[in-house]
């Protein structure tokens, strides 16, 4: 196994300790699906080397395509399916004659090989991925991380209305972990916009904003929200809330709109509830998982790709998912793999 702090090379039996600058291994080789080395590579490359915040579900989606592009393809599933249509072939031989023996492994071989291939690929072990996030986490915090309590005290936030801060907008995002996500990557002073949950966090900066919009009635309050049935409902939810109704009549909805599921891009989608350690499905049946109750995050994407998709929408004042294409973007990173 390889030690993702210094690169040395350490054989388990040397225990889980590095030899050479003492890291301590998380991971085991016959225990877990992915090496410490592994993962972070993964958490290096959606930081961008440390230089941008991510969610969880971010770096647990990235976690399920690391595997999903170990896990067997067609030509895999094929060759599996031949052996077993192969041993079935000499079995119905001795019954039907040759042309049994040659028949019966077509007739199994190919839908075989496609159906194994299609399980595999659809799988979405986004629970399994959750668990190792948290396990590393609690070895080796992942500064990089947005959880949705960074600015839970309030003098941990900047002045939200700062004279040179100028914000033309207000976003009000779904989940509290995106404000982190946004605010930690300066998405609110690269697009002069004030960012707040649905919820009303942080706190400081929900209060700031009835203010706010009291003395700058036209500014616009524009909303993002996960593809769901909870999120095409949240606008209206939100008009309904009395504590938003100073936002009321400026309220855009920029989320993902169900008319950019129509096409057959494969997307991860997830157990609607929040936070959650489920499995979801890669699918594209968008209106089936939707009917199912699953939801397709915003955060699917890495953070710099989702950045740009919504700094562009806020700017246009569209839909963030101007081409229905961005919703397969899903950061095409690869990690260098190290189970030795």
């Amino acid at each position: 196994m390889r030690c993702p702090e210094c690169k040395h090379n350490q054989r388990y039996k040397e225990g889980m300790r590095c030899n050479n600058c003492r890291y301590q291994f998380v991971f085991h080789k016959k225990q877990d699906p992915i090496s410490d080395y592994a993962l972070r590579q993964l958490i290096q490359r959606l930081s961008d080397h440390g230089q941008l915040s991510f969610t969880a579900t971010q770096l647990a989606l990235e976690i399920c395509r690391f595997w999903r592009k170990k896990i067997l393809g067609p030509i895999g599933c094929g060759i599996i399916a031949l052996v077993i249509g192969a041993f079935v072939g000499l079995f119905v031989a001795g019954i039907w004659e040759w042309w049994g023996g040659i028949l019966i492994p077509v007739v199994v071989v190919l839908p075989l090989a496609i159906g194994l291939s299609r399980k595999e690929k659809s799988k979405l072990a986004f629970g399994k991925a959750r668990t190792l996030v948290n396990r590393y986490h609690q070895a080796h915090p992942i500064q990089a991380l947005a959880n949705g309590t960074a600015f839970r005290d309030r003098s941990a936030l900047p002045e939200p209305f700062d004279p040179h801060y100028a914000p033309e907008r207000i976003l009000i995002v779904e989940r509290d972990e995106l404000v982190d996500m946004l605010i930690r990557n300066r998405f609110h002073l690269s697009h002069k916009a004030v960012v707040v949950s649905s919820s009303g966090y942080p706190e400081s900066v929900f209060s700031a904003c009835q203010g706010f919009l009291r003395n700058h009635p036209d500014t616009p309050v524009q909303l993002i929200h996960d593809a769901s049935l909870q999120g095409f409902a949240l606008a209206s939810q939100l008009a309904a809330d009395p504590k938003w109704a100073f936002a009321r009549q400026q309220m855009i909805d920029l989320g993902i709109p169900q008319s950019a599921l129509q096409d057959n891009h494969v997307l991860p989608w997830l157990p609607s509830s929040y936070p959650t350690q489920a499995d979801g499905t890669f699918s594209a049946r968008h209106m089936q998982q939707l009917s199912a109750g699953y939801r397709m995050p915003l955060d699917h994407i890495g953070p710099k790709s989702l950045m740009g998709l919504l700094g562009a929408a806020v700017v246009v004042g569209g839909s963030w998912l101007l081409v229905p294409a961005a919703l397969s973007t899903a950061s095409g990173m690869e990690a260098e793999v190290d189970y030795g």
